[in-house]
């Protein structure tokens, strides 16, 4: 029996429906040598709420990942962040505009299958506008 392999490739498709004034929707799908494929959807459900899911997987292994995420705006200047992920890596962030062109972040990653163990991360971060 004859094998192929698809060649050293990768592909994205994506598309992007809007739904309404403050409403819209994202799918998205890739490729990447014809072994890793994965999707993922995001929705901005409205002026305060965005969330998304995403899959991937390998062929030929039990590699699945899986991970859904939410980012809420509390007000024009600060949002709160949170993901997790199939592995029960817990993210979470905080970000406040301190004026225009300057943002701090907060963030922290947990792993929630070692709790106990330690080993988890904390980060803070800077992004300047020009």
């Amino acid at each position: 029996m004859a094998t192929a392999k698809m060649p050293n490739s990768g592909f994205i498709t994506s598309v992007y429906r809007p739904m309404g004034d403050s409403c819209s929707l994202n799918l998205s799908r890739l490729s990447n040598d014809g072994t890793e494929f994965g999707g993922s959807i995001y929705q901005k459900v409205n002026e305060e709420l965005e969330t998304a899911v995403t899959l991937a997987w390998t062929a030929g292994s039990n590699n699945t990942r899986f991970g859904i995420a939410a980012k809420y705006k509390l007000d024009k200047d600060a949002s709160l962040s949170a993901k997790v992920n199939n592995a029960s890596l817990i993210g979470v962030g905080y970000t406040q505009s301190l004026r225009p062109g300057v943002k701090v972040t907060l963030s922290a990653l947990i792993d929630g299958k070692n709790f106990n163990a330690g080993g988890h991360k904390v980060g803070m971060g800077f992004e300047l506008e020009v």
